[in-house]
């Protein structure tokens, strides 16, 4: 009779940290959507909407959305690699809600709302929390090698160039299995992180190779969409792209979107505030005016974040028409 008496309490409990842990990310999610505007506000040159290909803008919103997909997949084969079962649907609607987390300062409520939404369905948490790890170290860690190689042929710093080559190191010591297999197999053995021996024999060169390849995908197409974005915004800075071919401004754009999301994610501020941007800009400037750098990445955020609103609704209504 009591445990009767606490299930209901602790349904109720568990109800009530998941509503609190929803509007802490909606309230810090909002902050960034205002600040995205205010900065766009505040431009030097004035947005001419009659200049701006609104239709380019809807692209924007369209690869961004494709770009968040490869990384989902990945991490779907993760999750099958640890021999976790969940309906594809539901680890989709986690992957994406799990991005509202990223507004949040300190970066853990990404973790605690995508494994938070997985345990809902029978996912063992130690799994998925390594899980998530792993995809989101890989895709930086790929971002930042993509990026450090794409800036050798950018018209940016030499310093710029020197640090981002200095990282790549770090970073494939990152995508090497061997250091994930070692502090994953010593978590594992502990206590608190205990864990089956199979999903520390699943970190393994396939696996990496695998989400690096997504990763990959995911960067080439998270840059079309800034690519989009500056096309857009063609009437306003026709006179400053004459002689750049459009092979280098997709380049540009991609390295800018990799090396933006590292600078935001080693910043730890919500949604990489500031520090994605200013990043950003210092490699766009390369093909445009600074006022239009400015411009570009504060719309690129603004259809990113739209983006984003798009997949979680699309997963939640798929989940919704699979019964699950």
């Amino acid at each position: 009779m009591l445990a009767d008496r606490v299930r209901p309490r602790r349904v109720w409990a568990s109800l009530a940290l998941r509503l609190v842990i929803l509007t802490l990310a909606l309230f810090f999610f909002g902050l960034a959507i205002r600040r995205a505007g205010l900065e766009l506000s505040k431009s030097e040159i004035p947005l001419d909407w009659k200049s701006v290909r609104w239709s380019y803008w809807v692209l924007s919103v369209v690869f961004g959305a494709l770009a968040l997909m490869p990384p989902c997949f990945a991490w779907q084969a993760i999750l099958r690699d640890f021999g976790q079962s969940v309906h594809w649907a539901n680890s989709m609607y986690a992957y994406f809600l799990g991005h509202f987390g990223k507004y949040v300062p300190g970066k853990a409520m990404a973790v605690i709302l995508r494994v938070g939404e997985l345990h809902r369905h029978g996912v063992m948490v130690r799994p998925a929390i390594v899980s998530v790890f792993i995809e989101t170290l890989t895709c930086i860690a790929t971002g930042a090698i993509l990026g450090a190689v794409l800036i050798q042929w950018i018209a940016v710093p030499r310093w710029l160039q020197l640090s981002a080559l200095a990282g790549i190191p770090l970073a494939l010591l990152v995508l090497w299995p061997r250091p994930f297999r070692w502090i994953v197999g010593r978590i594992a053995r502990s206590r608190i992180g205990s864990m089956s021996a199979s999903v520390v024999q699943a970190i393994d060169g396939p696996l990496m190779g695998r989400t690096v390849a997504w990763s990959l995908l995911g960067w080439f197409l998270q840059g079309t969409s800034l690519w989009f974005v500056l096309q857009s915004l063609g009437g306003l800075h026709a006179e400053s792209v004459i002689g750049i071919s459009v092979w280098h401004s997709w380049l540009v754009c991609i390295a800018s979107m990799s090396l933006g999301a590292l600078a935001g994610f080693l910043s730890m501020l919500p949604g990489g505030a500031l520090a994605r941007e200013l990043a950003s800009i210092w490699i766009l400037l390369s093909i445009v005016p600074e006022p239009i750098a400015l411009i570009a990445t504060v719309v690129v955020r603004i259809t990113s974040i739209i983006a984003e609103l798009s997949m979680i609704a699309l997963s939640k209504w798929i989940q919704y028409r699979h019964g699950v």
